[in-house]
C-alpha cells in the first residue's frame, strides 16, 4: 500500500485553498493529507470575510475587483451558486469575493485540513539518504469570548513530505527610501489607508494646507474622485478645487476602463457587432495569439514588442483617450522606448481631462522639511511641486515577510534577493518550484497571481508529486532538467540592473501563455464555449481564456460512487460559469446593457457644451443662441425653454439600490430640458435593470442635494461602425418610465453617442412629449460636443 504524502501549506488565501483542494480531490483518497497553516482566525488573506480576528485588512470590503467574475474564480464554483438571490455584479466586491472563498472552503475542505491561528515561525529541511522531509514550527494564538486574541510563545512542531509556499506576495506594505521622507512622516500614508472616502478625509485632516502630491493610478483617482465631489456633500464646509492631486509615475503607464470595444467571438460569417465587454475578456482573447498552441512569453520585451503593445493600446482606446490615458509613451522612431505599465480604472483619465489630477513621468528624489517635493524627469532635469498637505506612497508591497520561515540554506539556493521586490526568487516550472529542491512548492507566488494560473500551478506541483512513490525521485527527465535551468536563466537576466532593460510590468505577466503552457503539459483540454466554438467550426473565434474551460479528465477510482457525485458537482459549477460567459459574449437582445451603459456613463464625464433646438410639431424649428459656457455647479434654471448651458455628467458609478439617490453621491451632474433643471444619472445592475436599463436618470427635486422623481431609464444597442463623427455609434432608446408622469405628459427619450474608442466625442438626446392642454408634441433636440 502507498503511503499517504503529508503536505504542509503555509497561508489559506485563494492559493492555499486551491492548493489544499486539488491534494485532495484530484487523486484517489489518500494519495495526499494537506494541512493548511494560517496565521489568523480566518480564511480568505487579503479577501475580507466577515470577523476575521487577527487580520491585518488589506483590501476595502466595497471595493470592486479590477478584473471580472470570470477571471477571479477558480474552474470549480459558479459565482452564480455562491451569490444566490445577491444581486451580482461584474466586478465583485471584495466582501464578495470573500464570501466566495468562504464557500469553495465549506464545499471543497475538510474543517480538520485547515489549522487558524497557527503562525509558522520556522521550517527545516533534513534529508534521510535520498529522501527529504521538512519540519514546520509553529506558535498558536488563542481566542476568548470575547475576541480577545492571546499569543502563545510555545513552538509546536510537525514533519512533512512536502512544503508549499501559498503565504502570498503582498505580505507588508512597502515605503521607498527617498531621502527626506521620514522628516514629513506625518504626511506620509500608504496607499491602503485611502481607499474610502473616511480615509481621504482623515488623511486632508492632517494639515490645514492647500496641494498636494499623490502617487498611483487608483490613489490618485480615489482622492480626487472626492475633491471633486466635496461642493456637493452637505453642509458645504470647504471646496475640493482647493486641492491639487500630483501623480508621479516612474514608469510611462495606459490607464485603462474595465469595459473594452470588442468585436469577432461572433461566427466572422455573420454581421460584426461590436459590443463593450470587461477588459479582462478581451485581453485574454484566444484570436489575439498567433495560429497554432500558445507559448508562455518570459524574458526582457524587445522594442518591437514594445511598440506593437502600445500600438494595440492606442488602437483600441482611441485617439481622444490616448491624449488623457496615456502618459510618457515614447513614439520615436529613433529611440528604443520603455516598456508602458498597465493601471485599470474607469474614472482617472477623466480627472485628468478636467485638470484634478496631474500627471508627472519621473522620481521623487528628495523631500525637505518644508514639504517642498523634488521630481527628477527622464531627460535629467528637476522640477519641485510645494505646500504639500499629504503623501501617498503607492509602491505595492513587498513579499520578504512571507519567506521568512524558510531555512537560509534554502533562500540561497533559490538566488534569494532582498534587493528585488519584482523578482524576489529564481524558480522554474512556471513560478511554481526549483528543480534542486524538488519537495519545495509555491503556488501565487508573483506579482499579478491571477485565480487561474495559481490552480494551474497547484495542479503541476500535485501532478508531479503524485507520481513519485518513493518520495525520492528522480523527479524530473534531463530534458525538464535543461527546460528549468533555461527557465531560471531568463529571469536571471530581469535582474539586471541595466537601464535600458525591456523589464515588463510582471515578471510572469504572460497569463493566456502561463495557461494554455500548463494546461498542456497537465493534458488538460480546453472546453468549447458553444456549439459555435473553434473546436467545432473552425471559422469561429476560441474565445477568452477563464479557469472554467480548464476541467481535468476525472480519474476513475474503485468505488466511484462518491467521486462521480464530485465530478459532477464540479463539471455543474463550470458549466454554469461557461453559459454566462457565453451570454456575455455573444451577443443577444438581453446582454447588451451593462458593458455599453458602464463604457458609456464613464466616458460621459467632464464638461460638455450643447446646442438645443426646441420647436412643436405646429411651429418650425427654432434654433438655440450661440454656446456659452457655465462653471458645471448644480444652479436654478432659467425659465426660458430655449437654454443652453454647460453640464458635467455623473463622475462615479451607483451600483446598488433601488430608492431615489441623493444628490451627494458622486453622481450628481447638471442636465436641463424644458421641463426639468437638473438630473441625476445613475449606473445600477439588477432589479432597476430588468426593466428599465442600467442607465438611470432621475430628477432633482426643490433641493439641491437630492433626487427626486424616477424620469427613465435608458437601454443601449450594439457599436455599429462609425459615422461621420465617431469610429462607433451607439442608439440608445428609453426604458421605464414614472407612471404618473407617462399619464401628465408621455415623454420620450432617444440617445445617439458617437464613439472614438472608449471616449465619447458627441452625442445627442431627442425628446419628445405631448403639450399639456394645447394639444402637438414638444421636440427637445440636444447636440453635445467637448
Amino acid at each position: 500500500m502507498v503511503q499517504p504524502k503529508k503536505v504542509a501549506i503555509i497561508g489559506a488565501g485563494p492559493s492555499g485553498l486551491v492548493t489544499a483542494k486539488t491534494l485532495l480531490h484530484s487523486f484517489p483518497d489518500g494519495t495526499f493529507i494537506p494541512s493548511v497553516f494560517e496565521k489568523n482566525y480566518g480564511i480568505g488573506g487579503l479577501w475580507p470575510i466577515g470577523v476575521n480576528h487577527g487580520a491585518e485588512p488589506r483590501i476595502n470590503p466595497w471595493a470592486r475587483t479590477n478584473l471580472s467574475r470570470f477571471t477571479v474564480a477558480f474552474s470549480d464554483l459558479s459565482w452564480e451558486s455562491v451569490m444566490g438571490d445577491e444581486e451580482l455584479s461584474m466586478f465583485p466586491q471584495a466582501r464578495q469575493v470573500g464570501k466566495y472563498l468562504e464557500k469553495y472552503a465549506d464545499l471543497y475542505i475538510p474543517k480538520g485540513v485547515l489549522r487558524l491561528g497557527k503562525e509558522v515561525v520556522r521550517t527545516v529541511r533534513e534529508t534521510d539518504g535520498l529522501r527529504a522531509r521538512w519540519t514546520v514550527q509553529w506558535t498558536s494564538r488563542s481566542i476568548d469570548s470575547s475576541g480577545m486574541i492571546y499569543e502563545s510563545s510555545e513552538i509546536e512542531s510537525e514533519q512533512f513530505d512536502y512544503l508549499v509556499v501559498t503565504s502570498g506576495y503582498f505580505g507588508k506594505a512597502h515605503f521607498p527610501d527617498i531621502p527626506g521622507l521620514a522628516s514629513v512622516a506625518d504626511k506620509v500614508v500608504h496607499s491602503s489607508e485611502v481607499q474610502t472616502t473616511d480615509g481621504v478625509y482623515k488623511l486632508l485632516e492632517r494639515t490645514g494646507a492647500s496641494g498636494g502630491s499623490m502617487s498611483g493610478v487608483e490613489a490618485a483617482s480615489t482622492v480626487a474622485l472626492n475633491l471633486s465631489s466635496m461642493d456637493f456633500v452637505p453642509p458645504v464646509t470647504r471646496s475640493g478645487r482647493n486641492y491639487e492631486v500630483h501623480h508621479i509615475s516612474s514608469r510611462p503607464f495606459w490607464t485603462v476602463p474595465t469595459y473594452l470595444p470588442h468585436k469577432g467571438f461572433q461566427d466572422p460569417t455573420e454581421a460584426q457587432d461590436t459590443q463593450f465587454l470587461p477588459l479582462d475578456l478581451v485581453f485574454y482573447d484566444l484570436a489575439r495569439r498567433p495560429p497554432g498552441p500558445v507559448e508562455y512569453g518570459l524574458g526582457p520585451l524587445s522594442t518591437q514588442q514594445i511598440r506593437k503593445t502600445n500600438a494595440y493600446f492606442h488602437s483600441i482606446l482611441g485617439d481622444d483617450y490616448a491624449k488623457i490615458g496615456s502618459f510618457g509613451i515614447n513614439n520615436n522612431e529613433n529611440q528604443d522606448p520603455q516598456p508602458s505599465w498597465i493601471a485599470i480604472g474607469d474614472d482617472y483619465a477623466e480627472h485628468v481631462r478636467s485638470g484634478f489630477i496631474k500627471v508627472t513621468i519621473g522620481r521623487v528624489s528628495s523631500i525637505d522639511s518644508t514639504s517642498t517635493l523634488t521630481v527628477t524627469l527622464p531627460n535629467g532635469e528637476h522640477q519641485t511641486i510645494s505646500n504639500i498637505t499629504a503623501i501617498i506612497t503607492a509602491t505595492g508591497y513587498t513579499p520578504f515577510s512571507s519567506l521568512s520561515f524558510l531555512p537560509p540554506s534554502i533562500l540561497s539556493t533559490l538566488e534569494y534577493s532582498t534587493k528585488d521586490p519584482f523578482l524576489p526568487l529564481i524558480l522554474d516550472e512556471k513560478g511554481t518550484s526549483h528543480a534542486e529542491v524538488p519537495d519545495l512548492g509555491f503556488v501565487g507566488f508573483y506579482r499579478g497571481p491571477y485565480w487561474g494560473v495559481m490552480e494551474m500551478q497547484a495542479r503541476s506541483l500535485a501532478s508531479t508529486w503524485a507520481k513519485d512513490p518513493s518520495f525520492t525521485g528522480p523527479y524530473f527527465s534531463n530534458d525538464q532538467l535543461l527546460q528549468r535551468s533555461h527557465e531560471r536563466s531568463l529571469l536571471r537576466s530581469l535582474r539586471t540592473n541595466n537601464p535600458g532593460l525591456g523589464r515588463s510590468q510582471f515578471p510572469m505577466g504572460d497569463y493566456v501563455g502561463l495557461m494554455e503552457s500548463l494546461a498542456r503539459e497537465l493534458n488538460i483540454p480546453r472546453s468549447p464555449i458553444s456549439s459555435t466554438d473553434h473546436h467545432l467550426n473552425p471559422n469561429s473565434s476560441p474565445g477568452p481564456v477563464i479557469p472554467s474551460r480548464y476541467i481535468p479528465t476525472p480519474f476513475s477510482p474503485p468505488d466511484p460512487s462518491d467521486r462521480l457525485s464530485l465530478s459532477t458537482l464540479i463539471n455543474r459549477q463550470s458549466t454554469s460559469t461557461i453559459k454566462t460567459l457565453q451570454n456575455t459574449i455573444l451577443p443577444t437582445p438581453n446582454n447588451l446593457n451593462l458593458g455599453m451603459s458602464t463604457a458609456i456613463f464613464r466616458s460621459l464625464h467632464g464638461t460638455w457644451t450643447f446646442t438645443r433646438t426646441i420647436h412643436t410639431t405646429t411651429t418650425s424649428p427654432s434654433p438655440s443662441p450661440s454656446p456659452y459656457h457655465q462653471p458645471p455647479t448644480p444652479n436654478k434654471p432659467t425659465p426660458k425653454q430655449q437654454q443652453q448651458q454647460q453640464q458635467q455628467p455623473a463622475t462615479q458609478p451607483s451600483t446598488r439600490g433601488t430608492h431615489p439617490p441623493r444628490s451627494t453621491k458622486k453622481n450628481t451632474t447638471s442636465k436641463s430640458t424644458s421641463t426639468r433643471s437638473r438630473s441625476i444619472y445613475r449606473l445600477v445592475e439588477g432589479t432597476w435593470s430588468k426593466k428599465n436599463g442600467n442607465f438611470l436618470v432621475w430628477d432633482v427635486d426643490s433641493d439641491p442635494f437630492h433626487a427626486g422623481m424616477f424620469s427613465h431609464g435608458v437601454i443601449f444597442g450594439l457599436a455599429s461602425e462609425g459615422e461621420e463623427r465617431g469610429r462607433y455609434v451607439v442608439r440608445a432608446r428609453q426604458g421605464g418610465l414614472h407612471v404618473q408622469r407617462e399619464k401628465e405628459r408621455d415623454p420620450k427619450y432617444d440617445y445617439v453617442f458617437y464613439l472614438d474608442g472608449v471616449s465619447i466625442v458627441g452625442w445627442e438626446c431627442v425628446l419628445r412629449e405631448r403639450v399639456v392642454g394645447g394639444g402637438g408634441e414638444l421636440v427637445v433636440r440636444t447636440v453635445y460636443v467637448r
